[in-house]
């Protein structure tokens, strides 16, 4: 552990007394607005943040929560859709079959396979390891949690950034009921989903699906050659609790999920120079088609399977002693194909993956007078089978000497990973008022990688379905290039927390905590060359991270005030950038501080606001350059300032209840790679969605038309920086969207 004195000081300091000063400024705001009679109340979410049911305004954690309420009139029918309404959480994706969340600036934008996020994905309480399967339909949600800073204590490694929950709801209704949602928008998307439940006081069931089909946004400019960033794909969802006994739940969940050649695969590509000294790209301020179009001349797409199982057992006698059984399997098929050059030149990527998982938790915990712990053990295997190809002399010629585009270059690899650990956390109430939380986990990471790299002539014809087999990892015959060495990882380390919870009133939480969190080491698979042999590994890195936060609830419910303020001290961050134009993972000291407020407020029956503001300033020392420099960045998909609101109020019309609503967020200045090269800038923006939606008497019927991005801002989501090439690979988001849907549910 290090210690970076001016990183300290400036926590306390500049533009981080802003969240201070609002912090202090809403409340007098909330009680100016709530100077009348309201019967309403915000909502209060009940989280499992630490592994047990509470009020989000208990858990001393920066936590956002979602209802499964909010999302449906938030119109948030994908994973990613999450983001607008969740402070210091972003988001880059050039195509859903890999998607990259950043919180706190915390991310992983590399985009091979075999790597592990910092910010963890949860469904149902399992553990989901690969970023292929992130981007996902969302129907028949309970709730979404985001957990902010390291929770390696309770959920293990790989959550230094954080920790994203989707929690779907479960069969716990034995009265039949159900809803079924059919929604058109434009770019002739369409959908349909719903659900139906029920059951006894002994067996309930549960099934849910969501089916989306529709054309890309992205107009192809090139005859022949379809739009993309377009969908096709179902998901259905079976739930089934049992209580065996008084004692003794059973909760039983299996997920499926297709998609099918979806239109994606596409870049909007502009042109670039490079600085000869780094070689990051350097805009000339032309682009080859406009924001939403794209030229390409190969056909992209992706083919997805995904199938997951997850049991859940749960135990508690009368004296309150509960033990916990959660295993899961998943099992996840892609193969994207893209064309990386955008149309220019011949320079197809296809990636196959064949990813499983398996993972068991066991915890056994108690819940007394003055004190609260929990005890478990954690393990977890997952194997990787991935496939990597590069075609194009325009870039092979520099690895593999290789001026022809009738042949490409594969790196197959496997990665057998095996993961367990043991953790403890406990709370202790030193008076009614100050609780003490101690917690500490081991882990032991274990890796093995098989990796080659091999030249050959492409097979006829190049389909996003078609695998490049290879079927073994031999060294012969030439020209096939053996990875020597380096094939191993052998890593243990432990995760902490330290707490101090002080509770002045029923409405006051204060907070203070030092976490440790970690995340294991990994390999580049580099399908170039182009990465020296003893950087393809990348070392495990540790964060210290500082929090002090509050949580304040007003007039009885009408207002709550959460505002937290941090300090991030990394040891080997783990950074990604291009050498070589290759990709790459290097470890760097890096440090972060920053802050969050949300504020959510209901003046009067019928409505609901929100707001969110983010803060954040951070230093990585050294990245990478193209030419194997170094130089200093700040973290990528990182706005220094960034904010995001949310107002609806429904009044009674006709018999039923109309729904008016704007919700939105704004971005300040951003670099959207980790080199922080000037093509990767991207300028601060705003996005507003607004909806309306009319409700029937009894609830049963729903119309709703909405709008996203309504003032049409155009903003990216993706950079790649092949300025050495000479143009830039660029994914924008969405444009204006305009949709309709309408939904029956019974009870």
């Amino acid at each position: 552990m290090h210690h970076d004195e001016e990183g300290v000081s400036s926590l306390m300091h500049g533009w981080t007394g802003r969240a201070l000063r609002i912090a202090v400024a809403a409340p007098i705001a909330a009680f100016v607005l709530a100077s009348g009679p309201a019967a309403a109340q915000v909502e209060e979410i009940l989280v499992t943040a630490q592994k047990r049911a509470q009020s989000v305004q208990d858990v001393g954690i920066s936590v956002t929560a979602i209802s499964g309420d909010k999302l449906e009139t938030l119109g948030a029918t994908n994973t990613t859709d999450i983001v607008q309404q969740v402070p210091a959480l972003r988001l880059t994706t050039w195509t859903p079959a890999f998607t990259i969340f950043s919180l706190r600036g915390i991310s992983q934008n590399n985009f091979q396979d075999n790597l592990e996020a910092p910010v963890a994905v949860y469904a149902d309480d399992a553990y989901v390891a690969s970023m292929n399967g992130v981007d996902a339909q969302m129907f028949d949600m309970e709730r979404v949690e985001v957990l902010r800073g390291p929770q390696g204590t309770l959920f293990g490694r790989n959550t230094t950034g954080g920790l994203i929950h989707y929690v779907s709801r479960g069969a716990n209704e034995s009265d039949l009921n159900g809803y079924v949602d059919a929604s058109y928008s434009d770019f002739d998307r369409r959908s349909v989903e719903g659900a139906i439940g029920g059951g006894n006081d002994t067996v309930r069931g549960r099934v849910a699906g969501r089916w989306e089909e529709g054309d890309g946004y992205v107009e192809s400019v090139t005859p022949g050659i379809r739009d993309a960033q377009g969908a096709n794909g179902y998901a259905v969802r079976g739930a089934l609790e049992v209580d065996f006994n008084d004692e003794l739940t059973g909760d039983f969940r299996v997920r499926y999920a297709k998609d099918d050649d979806v239109p994606t695969g596409a870049y909007t590509v502009a042109f670039a120079t490079f600085d000869p000294n780094t070689g990051f790209g350097i805009p000339l301020g032309e682009a080859l088609t406009g924001p939403h179009q794209h030229a390409s001349t190969l056909q992209g797409g992706f083919d997805r399977e995904t199938t997951s199982a997850t049991a859940s057992l749960k135990w508690r006698n009368e004296s309150g002693l509960e033990a916990v059984s959660i295993t899961n399997y998943l099992n996840l098929d892609k193969d994207y194909l893209e064309d990386a050059a955008g149309g220019l030149f011949f320079f197809p990527y296809h990636t196959v993956a064949d990813f499983d998982q398996f993972s068991e938790e066991l915890r056994l915990s108690r819940e007394q007078e003055r004190s609260r712990w929990q005890v478990g053990a954690y393990y977890l295997n997952m194997n990787w089978d991935v496939n990597q190809t590069v075609a194009g002399a325009a870039i092979l010629s520099g690895a593999t000497g290789s001026d022809s585009d009738t042949q490409s270059q594969e790196t197959p690899a496997q990665i057998d990973s095996e993961n367990w650990s043991i953790f403890a956390q406990g709370e202790y109430d030193f008076t009614d008022q100050l609780t003490g939380i101690a917690g500490l986990r081991w882990s032991q990471d274990d890796k093995h990688l098989e990796m080659r790299r091999v030249l050959q002539d492409i097979p006829e014809g190049l389909e996003p379905t078609e695998v490049f087999n290879v079927d073994d990892f031999a060294c012969e015959p030439p020209p096939a290039e053996c990875i020597p060495g380096l094939d191993d990882i052998d890593y243990g380390d432990y995760a902490a927390r330290l707490q101090l919870n002080y509770v002045p009133s029923d409405a006051t939480l204060l907070y203070v905590s030092a976490n440790r969190g970690i995340k294991g080491g990994n390999w580049s698979l580099d399908p170039l060359g182009g990465v020296a042999i003893p950087d393809l590994k990348h070392d495990e890195e540790v964060l210290w991270a500082y929090e002090v936060g509050i949580k304040q609830t007003f007039a009885g419910g009408l207002a709550n005030l959460n505002a937290s303020v941090f300090y991030y001290d990394y040891d080997d961050y783990q950074v990604f950038s291009l050498t070589g134009l290759t990709p790459q993972v290097s470890n760097s000291d890096a440090s972060a501080h920053g802050g969050e407020v949300e504020f959510a407020f209901v003046p009067a029956e019928g409505w609901d606001l929100g707001l969110g503001l983010a803060l954040l300033d951070s230093k990585v020392d050294a990245v990478p350059t193209v030419f194997g420099g170094l130089v200093e960045a700040e973290f990528p998909l990182a706005p220094s300032v960034s904010a995001n609101w949310y107002g609806r109020y429904e009044f009674a019309l006709a018999g039923g209840s109309l729904g008016l609503q704007i919700d939105g967020v704004w971005n300040d200045d951003q670099f959207l790679e980790g080199t922080n090269s000037q093509v990767s800038h991207e300028g601060s923006y705003a996005v507003w969605n607004a909806r309306v939606d009319y409700t029937s008497g009894g609830g049963h019927w729903n119309f709703a038309l909405w709008e996203k991005n309504f003032t049409d801002e155009t903003y990216r989501l993706y950079d790649l920086d092949l300025g050495l090439l000479g143009i830039i690979e660029q994914v924008y988001a969405p444009p204006r969207w305009f949709g309709a849907t309408i939904s029956y549910r019974w009870q």
